[in-house]
């Protein structure tokens, strides 16, 4: 009998012991994830800074471009610059509305049928709003780019296309942020920049 109770408690000990380390695990990891959710995600607004200067430095060096280039490129800049920041504030603004959406994960009440209609509408609304928002600002960047385009040998209008052709499309356009590696982007990569 003595020998039964030690075996048994011998293999209740193996057992416990296991099943404790994991729900410590556990709840280290819990504790891990929610310290994580409040720290920001991402690159740091200084290191996105210094990213953007070496993709305008490297489209400058692709490009090779001549002093009477380096003039009319300035505007060119200019509007790449304004991209830049135009997509930090809505990834800003993107990651507060998710984090309302969680802290009010589960609080959702039901919505009548003519609520959603017109929720529905009003979304409709925004986006051919953003649309034509986006339109404008494809625009504007053509603008810009035909005097520096013109300028441009046949060698670089070809290496333009690749390093520039993106920036006036919208974060669905045909190429995505891992051009120059060779990725492709767009609705089917689903490289969004």
């Amino acid at each position: 009998m003595k020998k039964l109770s030690r075996a048994l408690a011998i293999t209740l000990l193996a057992a416990t012991v296991p099943a404790t380390i994991v729900l410590a695990e556990t709840e280290q990891g819990d504790q891990a994830k929610s310290e994580q959710s409040e720290v920001k995600r991402g690159p740091s607004p200084e290191t996105l800074g210094r990213l953007e200067d070496g993709r305008i430095a490297m489209i400058k060096a692709a490009l090779k471009l001549s002093p009477e280039q380096e003039k009319l490129f300035a505007p060119v800049e200019e509007k790449i610059r304004a991209g830049f920041a135009e997509r930090r504030k809505a990834r800003e603004a993107w990651q507060a509305k998710r984090e309302e959406w969680r802290a009010n994960k589960g609080k959702h009440e039901q919505v009548s049928l003519p609520e959603r209609m017109e929720k529905r509408s009003q979304r409709l609304t925004e986006a051919a709003a953003k649309m034509t928002e986006r339109a404008q600002k494809a625009k504007e960047y053509a603008e810009v780019l035909k005097p520096l385009y013109a300028s441009l040998s046949d060698e670089q209008k070809a290496v333009a296309s690749q390093v520039l052709g993106h920036f006036g499309q919208d974060r669905r356009g045909h190429f995505g942020h891992r051009w120059a590696m060779g990725g492709h982007g767009g609705r089917d990569g689903r490289d969004f920049h």
